[in-house]
């Protein structure tokens, strides 16, 4: 009965893995890369993450006395000059492909949401809806909230607020 239980657990920790894709492969920056469109330009952050649709920030994890916060999608979050593009790996392609896409340009504000020791990516887009993104550790299961505050830096100077144009 220990080894079932032992060998259960260790695939459920290899098919996690696998959702998210090659993130500590070498080959990663590259796979990552041919899944970003050209015109968003360089590359200045990416790696395993999680998207959070249609919230805005830890509200829900705040509220969770009224309902079960939704579940994240685990993949790769990208930061580039114009965008910030989420990817999930595809076996069948033995890739990366583009789940999600937020232009700088469709966005009204962004913020850095904390809850203990957990930081999210907060975008607020110009039909004043909610996306929500972190960063997490190359396992998926601990938020990495240093590289997602050195992310909030560096967009805050490119999503523009309306009031700044």
């Amino acid at each position: 009965m220990k080894r079932i239980l032992i060998c259960l657990s260790t695939l459920g920790l290899l098919a996690g893995c696998a959702a998210i894709g090659p993130t500590s492969s070498p080959e990663c920056p590259r796979l990552v890369a041919k899944a970003v469109p050209n015109e968003d330009g360089q590359i200045h952050f990416f790696g395993p993450g999680n998207w959070h649709p249609n919230t805005r920030g830890f509200t829900a994890v705040r509220s969770s006395l009224l309902a079960r916060p939704p579940d994240p999608i685990p993949g790769v979050l990208v930061v580039t000059d114009t965008s910030a593009v989420f990817q999930q790996w595809d076996n069948g392609a033995q890739g990366f492909e583009l789940v999600k896409r937020l232009a700088f340009s469709d966005l009204s504000d962004m913020s850095l949401d904390s809850y203990g020791f957990n930081r999210r990516l907060v975008f607020r887009k110009k039909d004043f809806s909610f996306e929500s993104f972190d960063f997490t550790q190359a396992s998926g299961n601990f938020v990495d909230a240093q590289k997602v505050e050195e992310a909030f830096k560096y967009l805050q100077a490119r999503v523009k607020k309306p009031d700044s144009d």
